[in-house]
């Protein structure tokens, strides 16, 4: 995994992701993603937590250069289903909880205490990531409740559609390409330190990187972020292969590599080294933005990248204008 890992950390990766659930994502990958957290409730009801796999790859990953961010996925899982060894019946249980039920509550504010303490002592916790991903606001709300009971100060990132009632309590905010942040809602973030970007998924036919994909539409990301005065850009997936990922990308309902961005034995793909020189332009422009002469020419080489004015045909031609500029 190492050189895998190295090559996205090379990229300009900040975020390791952990899964601090059994599928949290309701398996919706070939090999979907276990709890890297240890859970056994005891026959009189209480807990113990082993954190050894969670710190191995916290570790690891950390050795590879990706970093700091730990984003912990997540208080609600898709299908709301949590699995323990429970020593009473001596068997591994799914138990599927209602995001108002107390149980639901006891069960996370009693685990999420014990992880509070167990970063502080590790280091983490100031750059740890309580993470939710296309969640309802009601789902959120239960989630925000169950995490300030445990600890206050944790941090919290929301994947999905923009509340403006949870702006407050959200660090890193990402909403979908076709969406939009209201008037203003940026700037105040950043001014309070917080992250906020735009994602895609299937939903977006272009621009994407999907297999099929024009290449150049990876590298329009980063400037799309740009121009819409974001942060970043997230993609969902990074090396979550199929059966077999060198003859077929497609997996399920998903469109042809969504799944995936890099291939096993650490080979790259065109898509993922354009994607690296959107990253790279949008560097630059913010080495230049900070000088006055450059400032009104950049803004006027982004407005392709509008999302009223951002097409097939003219996207290359328009990443080259901007990408000779830069050059100079």
């Amino acid at each position: 995994m190492r050189p895998l890992m190295e090559r996205l950390a090379k990229a300009g990766q900040r975020g390791i992701t952990v899964s601090v659930t059994h599928k949290p994502w309701n398996g919706q990958t070939y090999d979907y993603f276990e709890n890297m957290i240890t859970e056994i409730r005891r026959v009189d009801g209480s807990w113990i937590y082993d954190f050894t796999l969670f710190d191995r790859w916290i570790e690891f990953m950390t050795s590879c250069g990706v970093g700091p961010y730990i984003y912990c996925y997540s208080v609600i899982p898709w299908n709301l289903t949590f699995r323990y060894y429970d020593q009473g019946t001596n068997s591994m249980v799914d138990r599927k909880f209602n995001v108002n039920d107390s149980a639901f509550d006891d069960y996370w504010v009693s685990k999420l205490s014990v992880f509070a303490a167990h970063l502080k002592s590790k280091g983490w916790f100031d750059h740890t990531v309580i993470a939710m991903d296309e969640r309802p606001t009601e789902s959120m709300k239960a989630a925000l409740r169950v995490i300030r009971k445990a600890d206050p100060d944790f941090k919290i990132s929301l994947v999905g559609t923009y509340h403006e009632e949870l702006d407050d309590e959200i660090y890193d905010y990402c909403i979908g390409y076709n969406d939009k942040y209201p008037e203003g809602a940026i700037d105040a973030r950043r001014a309070k330190g917080k992250i906020t970007t735009f994602y895609t998924c299937c939903t977006e036919p272009f621009p994407n990187t999907f297999t099929f994909s024009q290449p150049v539409e990876a590298t329009s990301f980063a400037l799309i972020a740009e121009e819409r005065n974001l942060d970043g850009y997230l993609r969902w997936a990074y090396n979550s292969w199929v059966k077999s990922p060198f003859q077929d990308s497609r997996f399920t309902a998903w469109a042809g590599g969504d799944t995936y961005i890099v291939y096993p034995e650490n080979n790259s793909s065109v898509r993922f080294e354009k994607l690296i020189e959107g990253i790279q332009m949008f560097e630059k422009v913010q080495l230049l933005k900070a000088e006055d002469k450059h400032s009104r020419n950049i803004r006027n080489l982004l407005q392709p990248f509008a999302y009223d004015r951002i097409n097939k045909i003219d996207l290359q031609k328009n990443i080259n204008r901007l990408s000779e500029y830069l050059n100079k």
